[in-house]
Order: C-alpha cells, then sequence, then structure tokens
C-alpha cells in the first residue's frame, strides 16, 4: 500500500486534532451549554470515522517509525485518548437526549382568493420569516420551510422545525420573534394549518 505524504498526513492529523480539542471543549461545557455539543456532532463524527479508517492505522505506523515532525500535535494517535473521547461523547449524547428532541411540522394551505403570484410572494416571505428565526429563538436546532411542493399536494407549503425539547417548542410558540412573523405573515394569509409534533 502506498504511504500518504508526510504533508498530506501532518494536514490531516492536524485537522483532527483541531476536531478533538474543540470536542472535549465542548464536551466540559455540556452540562451548562448541551446545544453547543449538538451542533458539533458530524465534526465528531469525522473523528470517529478517522479512527476506524485506514488512515488512522497508516498515521500511527508513520509516527511510531519516528517520520512525523517532533512539534506535531498528535492527541489523535493515542488510542486511549481518543478512545475516551468518543466514548465520552456517547454518554453525553444519550444524557443530553434524555430530554428528548421534539419535531413540530405544520401544512398550511393558503386563502383561495390569493392570486398564484400572490401565493409565491407570500410562500416566499413565510419562509424568510420562519427560517430567520434561528438563532433568535433560544431552543431552535433547525427550521426549513418547503415551498416547493409537487402538484400532488394538496397543501401549499409545510414547516419543517426540531426543537431541544418539549419546553423549548412551547418558548417559541410564545416568543415575541415568532409571533410578529406569524401574526404579519402566516395567519393573514392561510386558511387551513395542520399540526403534528412529536419526540425524536
Amino acid at each position: 500500500m502506498v504511504m500518504d505524504t508526510i504533508d498530506i498526513v501532518v494536514k490531516r492529523i492536524t485537522e483532527m486534532e483541531s476536531i478533538l480539542e474543540e470536542a472535549l471543549r465542548r464536551m466540559d461545557m455540556a452540562e451548562e451549554v448541551p446545544k453547543a455539543l449538538l451542533a458539533y456532532q458530524s465534526e465528531i463524527k469525522k473523528l470517529d470515522e478517522y479512527y476506524s479508517s485506514q488512515d488512522w492505522k497508516d498515521d500511527l505506523a508513520l509516527d511510531e517509525d519516528g517520520r512525523l515532525p517532533k512539534d506535531l500535535k498528535r492527541g489523535v494517535l493515542s488510542e486511549d485518548g481518543i478512545y475516551d473521547a468518543l466514548e465520552w461523547n456517547k454518554e453525553l449524547m444519550e444524557r443530553i437526549k434524555g430530554t428528548r428532541m421534539v419535531k413540530h411540522v405544520i401544512l398550511w394551505t393558503l386563502k383561495d382568493e390569493l392570486s398564484a403570484e400572490e401565493k409565491e410572494a407570500i410562500k416566499q416571505g413565510i419562509k424568510e420569516g420562519l427560517e430567520g428565526l434561528k438563532g433568535k429563538v433560544p431552543g431552535i436546532v433547525d427550521i426549513k420551510v418547503n415551498i416547493n411542493g409537487l402538484e400532488s399536494s394538496n397543501a401549499d407549503l409545510m414547516l419543517d422545525s426540531t426543537f431541544e425539547s418539549v419546553e423549548a417548542l412551547k418558548g417559541y410558540s410564545v416568543h415575541p420573534e415568532h409571533v410578529a412573523v406569524a401574526d404579519s405573515k402566516v395567519r393573514p394569509y392561510t386558511k387551513i394549518r395542520s399540526c403534528l409534533d412529536y419526540e425524536v
């Protein structure tokens, strides 16, 4: 098997080391700020995939042969260190998700008297208004509005959102930023609203 060049290996280890350090920092804060760790799971997945890959074995072999720069930070090549960090992450995620996240899905049908052009403008306004709430309303994990349904649909648009907990969803429903969007962009133009909330 052809080994990667040392420069490529150093770059890979440096990237993984950075992810490991940030993951450990967020794990330390997980009790107080769980959403910071939740938001970093895609990066931690990269770390997990690296640890189980041939790249990690090859990088470790290079390190053991003394071929890597002496000043290279290499905590990710410590089998106990990276394994313990990944197991700690799993434990924390199980604990965090003991408070289960909630999906909040809404289908709306717009009023009949609206023209096609008005409907398109209204749907775009609803999308921009609701998706713009992320970062403004606490507890939103993800929020998307689909306005491009197929002709077979019998609704005009759909809200697909995820919240940290039932309590976060309750807070969202009465938050002034959300109420302002609902009162100005949604309620005046919709005739039917169907909602499904469920834990994930």
